[in-house]
């Protein structure tokens, strides 16, 4: 199971926005070997603290059969969170189905770790594992979202004037706050060095 094998499929479609449910799901299932992906909306989440998070568990199905992996990306519905925000959340919840054993917080120390440090960032040699895989997987949902392949369409036209930013993120139906990472110089590196497995 890996990110590029994600990536290069998604890539390999040509085609925005990338539909999570149609074209994401079946192939991170696919690969990860979940047999169940659920979009959860809730309406409790403090979006102050959490716009989503995943939750992943295991479930029998009968009293003889195997039990069934099944995955839920739970999203805030706070009507203060836009369609785009709400898909943005979900697609880098997904991308938490890559995450090591280490990079999950798996119990109560470890989710209590993790919220001090999003409220708070650590310097970056300080942070937990939890916390960098928070960062990546905002990156990686954006390769997801919008691949390079993709990106440099849009970055030419950015660059001619022939769209804004409003008008990228609304054809990627990602949050425009979000477009000046998509366009950093940096991006290309980061999804470069996550395909490369670094």
């Amino acid at each position: 199971m890996s990110y590029k094998d994600l990536y290069n499929y998604v890539a390999g479609l040509n085609e925005y926005p990338v539909v999570l449910e149609t074209r994401v799901v079946p192939k991170i299932k696919e690969l990860s070997g979940q047999d169940e992906v659920y979009f959860v909306p809730v309406d409790q989440l403090d979006i102050s603290i959490s716009l989503g998070h995943i939750k992943q568990y295991r479930q029998a199905t009968g009293v003889y059969s195997d039990s069934q992996w099944i995955t839920e990306i739970r999203y805030a519905t706070n009507p203060a969170v836009t369609f785009c925000w709400r898909r943005f959340v979900c697609c880098k919840e997904l991308m938490h189905i890559f995450d090591s054993p280490n990079e999950r917080a798996t119990d109560q120390a470890k989710l209590e770790l993790l919220l001090s440090e999003l409220e708070t960032p650590p310097p970056w040699d300080k942070a937990s594992d939890m916390y960098k895989s928070e960062t990546r997987t905002q990156w990686m949902a954006l390769g997801v979202l919008c691949p390079l392949p993709l990106r440099e369409q849009f970055r030419a036209k950015l660059e001619a004037e022939d769209l804004n930013k409003y008008q990228v993120a609304l054809a990627l139906r990602i949050p425009e706050t979000t477009v000046d990472s998509l366009m950093s110089p940096y991006f290309e590196g980061f999804i470069t060095s996550l395909l490369n497995g670094e």
